[in-house]
C-alpha cells in the first residue's frame, strides 16, 4: 500500500543592489562555496559511493558512537552553487574524504539578505551500521529496499488489512545564480519512519510490492525533470514550476492508487508481474532524467 508525501519546493530570491558599479564587482569576485574540516579522528577515506547518511537539525537521534569532527559549507563570498541540496552534496563528500558516514547537522542558515547560500554546520561520525540512522532513502537503482528500511510503526486502525505502507514522494528546489540561470533540483524519497510493515507481511512477494511504489514516485520525479526541462523553467522563472508539479504530483497519486487497485495490493500476482514490467519500461523510458 501507498501513501504520499508532498515536498514542498524551496523558492528563494536575491534582491540585486542599486549600483551598476556593484555588479562589475559580482562578475570578478563570485566563487563557490566554502567548504571546510575540522578532523579529530584520523581515518581513512571512504569510497566515492559509500553510503553517508545526513541527520537534519531537528533529528533527535542519540549518536554515542565514534566523533570523527565537523564541517562546515558557507558562503565563500558571493557564491553560486550553494542550494541545501548542492551543499548537503558537498558535506556528504567531505564526511567520505574524513572517514566518516553520518552527517548531523548543526547549524542551518537559508538565504537572506546577506547571502544566497544555503549555510550549513555539521558533526560526522564513523558508524558501524550507518543504515540504523537512515530517516529518508533516496531513491538509486543499486538501492532497493528492505524490510529493515521500514521503521514506522503500523497503524492498523487506520489501514486495516494492509501488510504493508510505503511512504514516498518527490520535491523540488530552485538553485540560485547571478551570473547564469539557476538550476532545479528534484529528488524523491522514501519515508522510513512513515513507512511500515506487520510480522505477517514480511516476505519477498511483499517488499517486491512496496518496491514498485517507490519506483513509480521515481518514474514521476523523472517526468517532472523532463517537463521542467521542455518547459525551460529556471531560477528566473520558477514560479511557473508550481502547476507543473502539482499536475504531475497528483498523476502520480493517481497512478500509486491504480497500482493497488488493480493488483489488489499485491495479491493478484500476474497483474502484479505486468506492472513490474511496465515499471521498468517506464525507469528505462525516462532514463535520461534520471538525475539533475
Amino acid at each position: 500500500m501507498f501513501k504520499i508525501s508532498e515536498f514542498n519546493g524551496s523558492l528563494f530570491y536575491f534582491s540585486t543592489m542599486k549600483k551598476s558599479v556593484f555588479y562589475l564587482l559580482i562578475l570578478l569576485t563570485a566563487c563557490a562555496p566554502k567548504l571546510k574540516s575540522t578532523i579529530q579522528l584520523a581515518l581513512p577515506a571512504l569510497s566515492n559511493n559509500a553510503l553517508v547518511v545526513v541527520l537534519d537539525i531537528s533529528d533527535d537521534q542519540a549518536i554515542t558512537e565514534d566523533l570523527v569532527g565537523s564541517i562546515v559549507a558557507k558562503d565563500g563570498g558571493l557564491s553560486v552553487n550553494c542550494t541545501y541540496y548542492e551543499n548537503i552534496l558537498n558535506l556528504k563528500d567531505l564526511a567520505r574524504k574524513a572517514g566518516a558516514n553520518v552527517v548531523k547537522i548543526t547549524e542551518h542558515k537559508t538565504p537572506d539578505k546577506w547571502s544566497t547560500c544555503h549555510r550549513l554546520k555539521a558533526n560526522i561520525y564513523y558508524i558501524k551500521t550507518p543504515k540504523t540512522y537512515e530517516t529518508q532513502i533516496e531513491w538509486s537503482a543499486d538501492r532497493k529496499l528492505t524490510w529493515d528500511d521500514f521503521k514506522g510503526k503500523p497503524d492498523t486502525l487506520k489501514y486495516p488489512n494492509t501488510l504493508a505502507l510505503t511512504n514516498s514522494g518527490f520535491g523540488y528546489e530552485s538553485g540560485i545564480n547571478m551570473f547564469k540561470e539557476g538550476k532545479i533540483f528534484v529528488r524523491s524519497v522514501f519515508n522510513n519512519y512513515d513507512s511500515w510493515v506487520v510480522p505477517e507481511g514480511r516476505n519477498d512477494y511483499v517488499l517486491r510490492h512496496e518496491q514498485i511504489h517507490f519506483d513509480i514516485t521515481e518514474i514521476y520525479s523523472r517526468k517532472l525533470r523532463k517537463e521542467l526541462a521542455d518547459a525551460s523553467i529556471t531560477s528566473d522563472n520558477v514560479a511557473k514550476a508550481k502547476p507543473i508539479f502539482e499536475r504531475v504530483f497528483s498523476e502520480m497519486e493517481r497512478r500509486q492508487t491504480r497500482y493497488d487497485q488493480e493488483t489488489q495490493r499485491g495479491d493478484k500476482k500476474e497483474t502484479q508481474e505486468h506492472w513490474e514490467a511496465v515499471v521498468e519500461l517506464e525507469l528505462a523510458k525516462y532514463d535520461l532524467y534520471k538525475s539533475n
